[in-house]
């Protein structure tokens, strides 16, 4: 919903819509073979990714703050989706964005760290038996 609020936002042309799509369709495939082989380091560059999106949000929120960027009203795909009053402006949107990436950020390692920890589980050596004695010898 991000992309499709920030379209309606820039208004971009032909070329540049094409110019998405593209690098969605590289990111996408690269970043399945990435999941495929590697999903901690998938999660947890994902993780970074929305940290980036974070920070650029809040320095976004800021440049509008100082007036250095426009703040028109929100686009009714984004007044509809984070249910925003219907006067509300970009910059609603942008705090609501980065909200979602801040949440996005934190689920990710939340992933990644669980995928982690359970790599690092022991489990039980084959020969060791149900009371704790290597072999299966009775006795």
């Amino acid at each position: 919903m991000h992309l499709m609020t920030f379209i309606a936002v820039a208004q971009p042309n032909v070329f540049e819509r094409g110019l998405v799509i593209l690098a969605q369709g590289v990111f996408f495939n690269a970043f399945f073979v990435l999941y495929l082989f590697a999903p901690r380091t998938a999660h947890r560059l994902v993780g970074y990714f929305e940290e980036e999106a974070v920070v650029s949000y809040t320095a976004y929120l800021a440049e509008i703050d100082r007036g250095g960027a426009a703040n028109p009203p929100a686009p009714e795909i984004a007044i509809r989706y984070w249910g925003l009053p219907v006067n509300a402006r970009l910059r609603d949107v942008i705090v609501a964005v980065r909200a979602d990436e801040a949440g996005h950020r934190d689920a990710n390692h939340k992933f990644a760290d669980a995928l982690a920890s359970a790599r690092r589980t022991t489990r039980p050596s084959p020969a060791a038996t149900t009371d704790g004695r290597l072999g299966g010898a009775q006795a």
